[in-house]
Parts: C-alpha cells; structure tokens; sequence
C-alpha cells in the first residue's frame, strides 16, 4: 500500500505512529472494556443499575463536555499537536492511578471508593474531550481521505487482534480462584495503563503539518452563535447530526447486555472474556469490510450499514429472553463490535470530508457536543431497567435504532476527490 503521497513526506511515518497507537490503544481498553468488564467490577460495589448507567455515561460520554468550550482556541493556531499530548498523559496518569487504587484497595469505606472511582473517570474523559479536536484535525492534515478508511479500519483490526489476546487474560483472570476481588480487577486496569503508555508514546511522536487557520479572535458566545448558524445552513450537516444523535442512541442499553446476561441468564463471570473475545472478533472481521467501503465507496453507506446492525443488536437480545439464552447473547456481542467499528470509521470520515478545513474544528466541537448528550443515555437506561426491567430498556432501543437507521438514508453522498487529497487536505464536495 502507498503511504507517501506527493506533497506529504511524513505521510508514512504518521501512519506508522497512528497505528501504532490505535493498535496499543484498543488492546489496552479491552482489559478494562466498558460494556463488559467495568459494568460487572461496579456492580460489586452497588446494586443500582442507575449508578452504573451513571459511571459508564461519565467515561464514554464525559469527554464531550468541554469540546465547544475549547474548539474556538485551535482555530487560530497552525499546529495543535501540543494541546493532544497534554491531554492524552492526563488520561494515562488518571487511569493509572485507578488501576493502582483499586489493586491496593481492602475492605473500607466502599462510597469513598466510588467517589474516587467517579473523579478518576471523569478526569480520564474531560481529557479525552480535550484531546479529540486536535486529534481528528490532525489526521484530517496527516493523511488524504481516501487513506483515512484504511488507517482507521487498520488500527481497529489489529487493535482487535490483540485485544482477543487481552480477552484471553481477562477470562483466566477472573476465572482464577487466587486473584480476589479487588485485586483481580486492579490488575486489569494497570494492564490498562501499561498498554496505554505505549499507545501514547507513539501518538506524541506523530510530525504534524501546518494547517489552515481563522486569524480572528472569537468570543466564546460568537463561536457558540456560529456554530448554531453552520448546523442552520449546512443542511447536510444538520442531518449528519440527527442521524449521528438517533443511531447513537444505543448508549441506553449498551452497559446492561453483559449485566442481563449475569443476572438473568445466570452466566458466569469467567464468560466475560468470551463476551469480549466475540465483540472483538466481531470488530476485526468488519473492519476489513468497513475500510474498504469507506475508501471505495463512501462513507454514506457504512453509516447506513452500521444504522441496519444498531436495531439488529436489541432485537436479538429481546429474542435471547425466550430462545438460545446466554448462545444468542455472544452472538449480540459480535454485532457489538460491529456496530462500534462502524460508528467510528463511517462517522468520523464523513464528519471529515464534509466539514470546510478552516472550520473543521467547529465542526468536529459541535458533532461531538451533541454525540456528548447521547452519553448521559446510560443513566436513563439503568433507571428503566431499576424500575420495568431488561426488556423495556431493549424494546425502547429497538424503536430509536429503527429511526436512525431512516435518517441515514437522507444523508448526501459526499466522496472528496482523490486528486484533491493528495497533499492531505480536504474539502467538502458531493456526487
């Protein structure tokens, strides 16, 4: 495969460095998975489904409160690189302390725990919130788009390679009667941690180009002003977004499957790891087909695709309740994985190729922003479930994921031309 492009030099050592680090990144985070391993180690310390819901929508969805607030600063600046790496080593240093807090943790005060638990997450998200602007430009100016759905599916693919490895641990670790609770789960996490070094040693290290900028200094509420205006007229844009908000909507249910699984089909916590090993399998075998659409085809239809298999996985879980039991649940898990390596190659790429290159990162604030929303999902998901159970909260996800799946197909086609990309840019441009 080429990877030095006229124009772009550093083409193939940034590829390189962004695998790497997607690579390190994925297999890290299998060891503590959030709709697996983390759901089941909290529910150790509460009984409610809601507190839950409430830790998950902390780390998955937390990240997106400060986008906005700080998406007006890199505009004005050629190169951003340096607010990523500041916020990927607070995230590295906030989960390495949890993995040792929780390794070294004995029996004690279990809600001052939870409030440390609750800080490290939310400190860990905020800056992944802060590093996400700075990153996605950066690949937007490192690579051309018709490069970007090989690198993304690339990094997810042997990301997943590994974390089937991780998988592999993650059973044996909670399968072995000389790792106790908390010790077990504490080693899981610094596992984390030591992969997550990697993984950002070698996303410091990506040479980044110069980019286009606004040399005007906005107001906080201006750019807030603007931004809405840009949802208003980009009409495309606006339906990017509801289709993103809808499909999104699998947040609700998306920390209970493994929990529905534990509790109401009395599955052992050892099979964890093969809930894991199939989201994981799941996530490799579609990426290749993921990349290859996106590069070939468009995004549009990966989006559309990824809106099909969203109503696919409440469904099947409903169907699980009265046939094939925890054997259709794996099979969900798989469709999990999917579904995720859907969302973030079709998602992101298109976000890329439609957003105008000087105003990319108001684009990718105002995208994440309201994605951020969908993220307080888990809350609302885990007080269903507390008070009308699994079923209603499947049943509710089953009908949203039915209207994403209807606003993806208003989206426009959008393909940027290659001989447009071949230095890196973008621009938006449609067929």
């Amino acid at each position: 495969m080429e990877l030095r492009p006229p124009g772009n030099s550093n083409v193939r050592f940034n590829f390189i460095c962004g695998l790497l680090h997607g690579v390190f990144y994925r297999a890290g985070m299998a060891f503590s998975e959030p709709t697996s391993v983390l759901p089941v180690f909290l529910s150790h310390f509460t009984g409610s489904l809601t507190m839950i819901g409430v830790f998950s929508a902390l780390i998955q969805g937390g990240g997106m409160l400060p986008l906005l607030f700080v998406a007006n600063r890199p505009e004005r600046v050629r190169r951003k690189k340096p607010v990523l790496v500041a916020a990927i080593w607070v995230r590295a240093a906030a989960w390495g302390i949890l993995g040792i807090l929780v390794f070294f943790w004995r029996d004690g005060d279990t809600t001052l725990v939870l409030m440390a638990l609750l800080t490290l997450l939310f400190i860990f998200s905020f800056a992944g919130g802060v590093a996400s602007i700075p990153f996605n430009d950066l690949w937007a100016k490192a690579l051309p788009a018709t490069m970007r759905g090989r690198f993304f599916g690339h990094r997810q693919l042997w990301g997943g390679v590994m974390a089937l490895g991780a998988a592999y641990v993650v059973k044996r670790v909670l399968g072995n009667p000389e790792l106790v609770f908390p010790n077990n789960y504490g080693l899981l996490f610094l596992l984390s941690f030591a992969f997550l070094v990697i993984s950002y040693i070698a996303l410091s290290s990506v040479r980044e180009p110069e980019g286009d900028i606004i040399d005007v200094h906005r107001k906080l509420s201006t750019f807030l002003g603007q931004s809405l205006r840009m949802v208003r007229e980009d009409r495309n844009f606006g339906r990017f977004l509801l289709s993103r908000m809808t499909i999104g909507f699998t947040a609700f249910a998306l920390p209970f499957y493994v929990l529905y699984g534990k509790q109401e089909l009395q599955m052992p916590a050892e099979r964890i790891g093969l809930l894991i090993a199939s989201q994981v399998a799941g996530s490799i075998l579609s990426n290749i087909v993921w990349a290859e659409l996106s590069d070939r085809v468009g995004n549009r239809i990966v989006i559309m695709l990824t809106g099909l298999i969203s109503v696919l996985i409440p469904v099947l879980t409903l169907i699980s309740m009265r046939f094939f039991g925890s054997t259709l649940l794996v099979v969900v898990f798989a469709l999990i994985g999917v579904q995720i390596s859907g969302t973030g190659i079709g998602f992101k790429n298109y976000l890329l190729e439609i957003a105008p290159a000087p105003l990319r990162p108001a684009y990718i604030a105002v995208a994440g922003t309201l994605a951020g929303f969908l993220f307080i999902l888990p809350v609302a998901g885990g007080f269903v479930v507390d008070l009308w159970g699994y079923q209603a909260a499947f049943a509710a996800t089953a009908v949203v994921m039915a209207v994403g799946l209807g606003f993806s197909w208003t989206l426009k086609c959008v393909r940027t031309s290659a001989k447009a990309d071949e230095t890196g840019g973008d621009h938006a441009g449609s067929s």
